[in-house]
C-alpha cells in the first residue's frame, strides 16, 4: 500500500503464525520496511505477539534493525498497550540492548515506567528506583525485583495518590515526572489530598496544573473556597505560590461557607482580606443569592466591610432574603457596621422585601440608639460616601444631630468646605445657637479663618446673631483679630449698625481706637453706616456706645476724614439717597462732642461742601449755624454754593445768600410756598 507495508507485516502486526509461515515459505522478504522504517520482526515487537517472535527466531531475522525513529525491538515491545514481561525477557536475552532512546530521548525504562508496569521496569534497568510503594511490597514479601513477574502494574498516578495521601512525599519525585500537568492537577481537586497543605504545596512545586477543571468547571482553588475554614491552610499554600482567586462570586463562596458554619474568626478575616487583594470579585453574589458585603456584615467583619465598601460595591444589593446590608446590621444590632455602611452613603431609607427600612427595623427591636443613627430627617443624607465637607453643610442646615453624629463618625470638627468655611462658621452665619454650643462643646476652633478671611466671629456679626457672638467669645475668639483689609469685627458691627453687638464686643475688650489699611476707625465705620441709615435711634446708640467708649470725635483717616465728613456723604456718591433728618441728628451729636468743622476731604471738600453735594438744606442750615464757613473753598476753588448751583440744588445754594429784610429771593420763596 501507500506505506509499503508488505502482507508479512500486516501478518506479524496481527499475530497470524500460521499465514507468517505460508508468507515465508512462498519467498517473502523478512526484511521489508514500512515508510516507518519497521521490519515484520519490528512489528511483532511492536504489538507484543510473543509468538510471532519464537516463531520468526529460526528464520535469523535481524534483531537488532531499528525504525526510522532509532527504536528497536525492546523500546516498541515496552510502547506496546499489553506487553508480557516475559517477551520482553526473551528480547533481552537475545542481545537487543535496552538502553536506546527515540528522538525524544526516552528510553524503554521510561515508557514502562510511565505505564507502571514495574515488573518490566525491574527487567529493563535493575538499578531503577522503583516507588516506595512497589519496593516495600517486595521487602514485605522477602522478594526481590528481579522476580519481575511478581511485580503489579500500578500507573505512577495511583502509587502518588497513594503516597501523599499518606504524607509521604519522599522519593515521589521520579513518578511526578511520569505524569502530565493536568494528572497533576487533578490530584489537587481530590477532596481529601485538596484539604493537605503538604501534599498540595508538593503538587505545585512538582509541576501540576492548578487550572483544571472539575465537572462543575471549578478550579482547584474555586473548589476550596466553598469549603470554608477546613480550606484555610490549602488555600493559604496556593495563595503562596501566587494563584490567583480572580473569577465569578470566589469571595462570596468562601464567605458563605464561613457564614454557614459559623465560623467567624478574625484569622478567617485575614484571609478573606488577602482573597480580596489577591484579585477575588467583591461584586457577585453566592450561589445562594447574598453578596459579600452581606456575608461580610453577618460575620461582623468590619475590615472587610471597609475594604469592600471602599471598592465600590453596590451599598443597596441585597441578600437572599431581600434586605440590604444596612437592614442586616440594625438587626444584628452591629452598631459599628450600621455606622460605617452610612458613611458609605447606604440608606435608611432603603426597604426590604416586606417593607420595612432599617430605621424601622431599630424602633422595632427597641435600639433607639441604632435608630438615631439612621434619622437625617433635616439635613438629609447625600446617598455617596460622607465627606468632611458635609459636618460644614449640615451645620449651615442648623442639624444638630446631623452635626453630632458626622463628628461621631471620625470627622474633625473644624473639617472645611470647598470654600474653606468650618461647621463652626456655618453655624455662626446661619444663626444656629444650638449648632454652635455643640461644636463649641466639642473644641472647634473659634478662630478658624475662611478662604475669604471670615471667621466665625466675624460671621455671627454680619448676621447680627448677638447670643452667638457671646458664646464664641466666651470660647475665646479673638476680638483683634483682621479681616482682609484689616479690619476687626468692631470696626464690621459700626459698619452695620449693630449698637448692641458694638457694646458686646466694646465690654469684652475691643479696641475702639484701632484702624483698618485705610485708618478707619470704628466711629468712621459708623459714621459711613450713619449717612444711609433710617433709623435715628439705632444710629444715636451707635454713636453714644463708641463715643462713651472712648473713640475720638475728630480722628482723621486716610485722606484726612474725619467722621463728620463720613456722616455727611463723604464717601457717597452723588444722588444717595438719605435720610436728612437721622443724618441731623447724628450730626448734632458729633456736634456736641465740639467736632471741627475747619475739616477736608481729599477734594477739599468741607462739612457745607457735601451737603451742598448731597442736597441737604436743613444740614446746610445747621452747620452754617454752627459756625461752618460759607466761603470756604475746595480743591477746584469752588465754594458750597457754586456746588449747590451746580448740582441743581437751587434752594440749597439759597441758603447761602444773606437775608436782605423785606425781599425773599425766587428759591426762598419757592421751597417756604411750594
Amino acid at each position: 500500500d501507500r506505506q509499503r507495508r508488505s502482507a508479512l507485516h500486516e501478518a506479524a502486526l496481527a499475530g497470524h503464525v500460521d499465514i507468517i509461515g505460508v508468507l515465508l515459505a512462498a519467498g517473502a522478504n523478512l526484511e521489508a520496511r514500512d515508510a516507518l522504517g519497521r521490519t515484520p520482526w519490528l512489528e511483532a515487537a511492536r504489538a507484543g505477539r510473543a509468538a510471532v517472535v519464537e516463531h520468526l527466531l529460526p528464520h535469523k531475522p535481524d534483531l537488532i534493525a531499528v525504525d526510522t525513529d532509532g527504536r528497536n525491538a525492546v523500546l516498541l515491545a515496552t510502547m506496546a498497550e499489553d506487553v508480557s514481561p516475559l517477551l520482553i525477557k526473551r528480547l533481552l536475552e537475545l542481545g537487543i540492548a535496552a538502553d536506546g532512546s527515540d528522538p525524544a530521548g526516552r528510553r524503554a525504562v521510561d515508557y514502562a515506567a510511565e505505564a507502571g508496569r514495574w515488573a518490566i521496569v525491574a527487567l529493563l534497568d535493575p538499578s531503577y528506583p522503583l516507588p516506595a510503594a512497589v519496593s516495600d511490597g517486595l521487602a514485605e514479601r522477602g522478594e526481590t525485583a528481579s522476580a519481575s513477574g511478581l511485580l503489579p502494574d500500578r500507573p505512577p498516578l495511583t502509587l502518588l495518590r497513594e503516597a501523599l495521601g499518606f504524607g509521604n512525599t519522599d522519593g515521589m519525585a521520579a513518578l511526578a515526572r511520569l505524569c502530565q500537568p493536568e494528572e497533576l492537577g487533578g490530584l489537587l481537586l481530590d477532596p481529601e489530598l485538596a484539604l493537605e497543605p503538604r501534599a498540595v504545596d508538593w503538587l505545585l512545586a512538582h509541576g501540576a496544573d492548578p487550572y483544571v477543571r472539575d465537572a462543575c468547571a471549578d478550579t482547584p482553588m474555586f473548589a476550596l473556597l466553598s469549603r470554608g475554614i477546613d480550606a484555610v491552610p490549602a488555600l493559604q499554600v496556593m495563595l503562596q505560590h501566587g494563584l490567583s482567586p480572580a473569577g465569578r462570586g470566589g469571595l462570596a463562596r468562601f464567605l458563605a461557607a464561613c457564614a454557614q458554619h459559623d465560623q467567624a474568626a478574625r484569622g478567617l478575616e485575614q484571609l478573606a482580606l488577602e482573597l480580596l487583594e489577591r484579585g477575588a470579585d467583591p461584586f457577585a453574589a453566592s450561589p445562594a443569592g447574598d453578596p459579600p458585603l452581606s456575608l461580610a456584615v453577618r460575620l461582623g467583619w468590619l475590615r472587610l466591610q471597609q475594604a469592600l465598601l471602599a471598592t465600590g460595591v453596590d451599598r443597596e444589593a441585597r441578600d437572599s432574603h431581600g434586605m440590604t446590608a444596612l437592614h442586616l446590621a440594625t438587626a444584628l444590632a452591629r452598631e459599628s457596621a450600621l455606622k460605617l455602611l452610612v458613611q458609605h452613603g447606604a440608606s435608611p431609607e432603603a426597604r426590604a422585601a416586606d417593607g420595612q427600612t432599617p430605621l424601622g427595623v431599630a424602633l422595632s427591636i427597641g435600639r433607639r440608639d441604632l435608630a438615631d443613627w439612621l434619622d437625617w430627617r433635616v439635613w438629609p443624607l447625600p446617598r455617596r460616601t460622607l465627606r468632611e465637607g458635609d459636618l460644614p453643610a449640615a451645620a449651615m442646615a442648623g442639624d444638630v444631630d446631623a452635626v453630632r453624629r458626622l463628628n461621631d463618625l471620625g470627622f474633625a470638627i473644624d473639617a472645611v468646605d470647598a470654600q474653606g468655611c468650618t461647621a463652626l462658621l456655618r453655624a455662626a452665619g446661619g444663626g444656629h445657637l444650638a449648632v454652635v454650643d455643640l461644636l463649641l462643646a466639642r473644641g472647634a476652633d473659634p478662630q478658624h479663618a475662611a478662604a475669604s478671611g471670615a471667621t466665625p466671629l466675624s460671621a455671627a456679626v454680619s448676621m447680627r446673631q448677638v447670643e452667638i457672638v457671646s458664646a464664641l467669645l466666651d470660647a475665646g475668639a479673638q476680638l483683634e483679630h483682621r479681616l482682609p483689609g484689616g479690619v476687626t469685627v468692631l470696626m464690621l458691627a459700626a459698619a452695620l449698625g449693630l449698637p448692641d453687638i458694638v457694646a458686646r464686643l466694646l465690654t469684652a475688650g475691643a479696641n475702639v481706637h484701632a484702624g483698618d489699611a485705610q485708618q478707619l476707625a470704628p466711629l468712621h465705620c459708623a459714621a459711613l453706616y450713619g449717612f444711609s441709615a433710617r433709623d435715628r435711634s439705632r444710629l444715636l446708640a451707635l454713636l453714644d456706645t463708641l463715643l462713651l467708649a472712648g473713640a475720638e470725635p475728630d480722628q482723621a483717616a486716610a485722606g484726612a476724614v474725619t467722621p463728620l465728613l463720613l456722616l455727611l456723604g463723604a464717601r457717597a456718591e452723588p444722588g444717595t439717597a438719605c435720610d436728612e433728618q437721622v443724618v441731623m441728628a447724628a450730626v448734632e451729636r458729633l456736634l456736641d462732642e465740639e467736632v471741627s468743622l475747619d475739616v477736608r476731604d481729599p477734594r477739599g471738600f468741607g462739612p457745607l461742601h457735601l451737603a451742598a453735594l448731597h442736597g441737604l438744606p436743613l444740614l446746610v442750615q445747621r452747620l452754617l449755624r454752627a459756625g461752618a464757613d460759607p466761603e470756604a473753598r475746595d480743591g477746584l476753588n469752588r465754594s458750597p454754593r457754586e456746588i449747590a448751583v451746580m448740582r441743581g440744588f437751587i434752594d440749597v445754594a439759597a441758603e447761602f445768600e444773606p437775608r436782605v429784610p423785606g425781599v425773599s429771593s425766587m428759591a426762598r420763596f419757592l421751597r417756604d410756598n411750594g
